[in-house]
Parts: structure tokens; sequence; C-alpha cells
């Protein structure tokens, strides 16, 4: 077994696996020694496209510690026969929480108002903030995170309603009391909107100018899912132009973010940070562990 930037220890697989730590492995020796391995477990830096699967003669099982597996090619593992298995369920609670952390920072200009005090200025009369409780939270998405999310919101006192491309039981629809309705509807009608949908062709710029153009003027809109799910310059001229209140971003269409979307006013950016917990980053390892484990029986 090979892997880059992995806690071995914290994968718990004892010594029934021969592991190769190769932390910050080149491209180039990775494809030149990739055929002697039977499992490989990466990160997000690691690129698994078709040629290397290719030169993986005896590969059985990729995984990928965490929720995206945009950096995997799919495709061409299943053509060979090898597995993929991720952990999307280990960050469920980080991500939530940091979504809410965002619809805080945002309605109450946390990161302005830390600067400013911070530079000598006591600005309260151009720090107005508005309160979570009372308002809509729109959810695109209503997975583990989009579900958990909402319990949270629910606390603050919020109204719920959400969008997904699957039908979602009524009795989760009741559990966090929220009502469905269509993807237009939810983008005119909500307060705040959360994404949390998949990178997809479907999917890619699913908020784009007309979707902005619905949003209320008062709206802020979080994205800690996939950076490409917005069109990050049509978001930035809603910015600038003041048609909506304020976004706040955990994702960008490329990461680092270009200028144009971080000089943007209101916005809140954080550096794909959601799943970095300690809790979370544990327990996305040692739960891909277990599954590689189970694979061999």
């Amino acid at each position: 077994m090979i892997c880059d930037t992995v806690d071995v220890q914290t994968l718990g697989l004892g010594d029934d696996f021969e592991v190769d730590y190769r932390g910050g492995i080149a491209r180039q020796e990775l494809e030149e020694i990739i055929a002697n391995y039977d499992v490989l477990i990466v990160r997000s830096r690691t690129k698994v496209d078709a040629n290397l699967i290719e030169r993986a003669k005896s590969l059985r099982i990729i995984g990928r510690p965490g929720t995206g597996l945009d950096n995997i090619n799919l495709n061409a593992a299943a053509a060979k026969g090898i597995e993929v298995v991720n952990s999307p369920e280990s960050l469920v609670e980080a991500v939530a929480e940091h979504v809410l952390g965002l619809m805080l920072s945002s309605a109450r200009k946390l990161p302005l108002a830390d600067s400013s005090t911070r530079a000598g200025q006591w600005e309260k009369e151009k720090l107005m903030g508005f309160e979570l409780s009372g308002k809509t939270l729109g959810i695109v998405g209503l997975g583990r995170i989009g579900r958990r999310a909402a319990e949270i919101a629910l606390a603050f006192g919020m109204a719920i309603q959400g969008y997904d491309v699957v039908e979602i039981g009524q009795d989760i629809l009741q559990s966090i009391r929220c009502s469905m309705v269509d993807l237009d509807t939810l983008f005119s009608s909500s307060d705040f909107i959360t994404l949390h949908v998949p990178l997809s062709p479907e999917t890619v710029h699913l908020v784009d100018a007309r979707r902005l153009s619905l949003m209320k003027k008062t709206a802020v809109l979080i994205n800690a899912s996939r950076g490409a799910v917005i069109d990050e310059a049509a978001l930035a001229a809603a910015l600038r132009e003041g048609r909506i209140a304020g976004a706040a971003l955990d994702v960008f269409e490329k990461e680092p973010p270009s200028q144009e979307i971080l000089g943007a006013p209101n916005l809140v950016a954080t550096p794909h940070i959601g799943g970095q917990t300690l809790e979370a980053q544990t327990k996305a390892i040692s739960v891909v562990g277990s599954k590689i484990r189970k694979y061999f029986g």
C-alpha cells in the first residue's frame, strides 16, 4: 500500500498491511512505482487520472479520506475493476458548523469588524448587521451536510426550505421542518442560501447570473460544497453592484482564488477549511482505513 499525506497510525490497519508512506511524492516517481501496489490512498493533492490508473497494474482499491472525488478518474478506475472509497460521513459536523459560522460572519460583518478594530477604528455605525432568527434558509442539496446544517439552523429560529434532484423522505423533511420548493423559488424567497451539491456537468455554474438575479437584495449566498457550482464572475458582479447583500465562500472555481472574486465587497472568504477540524480529519482517515480492511476481508 502507498499513501500520501495521510497519518498512517490513524488508518488503523495494524500489521496486516505493509504501508509505504510517501508524503509529498513527485508525480513522476509515483508513475514509476505505482505498479507495485495493491492500494493507493490519496488526498486532494494527488491527481489519479487515467494515465496513472493505466500504470497501476496491481491496484485493487483507491482510498480518498474526505468527501470529494474530483481528483480521481472514476470511469478509468471502474473500467479496471478498481474500487474507490471515501469518507463523506466523517466531515458532516465540521462542514455544517462551518456553514453556520460563515452565515454568522456575513450577517454580522465579523471579518470587517475585526480588521477595522485592529486598525484602531471604532466603526459601530458601519457595522449594522442582521439576525438569523426569523430568516429563511434555503438549502440546495439535502444530503448529510445539508440536513445537519438545517438542524443547527433550527436552533437559531430559522425557517427551512430545500431543493434536491432526488426525492427526500417525508420523515426526514419533518425532522428538519423543511418544505421543498423548486430551485428558482428557493433563490427568490430565501434570506440565506447554502449549497451542498456534488460537482457534475449538471451542477457546473448552477448558480449563474440568472439565478443570482432572482435573489433578494438582502440575501446572502453560502458555498462550502464545490467552487465551480457558482459562476464566480457573475457573483463578483452581483456583489460589486449591490444586487445581493453578501456571500461567504469556502470553495472556489480555482484554488487559490482569483483577485476578481476576492476583491468583491461583502465577501467572507475562507481557504477550503470546512472539514479542517481535528475530529473530522481523524475520522476521515480512520473510516477509509476501516473500509480498506473490510474490502480485504
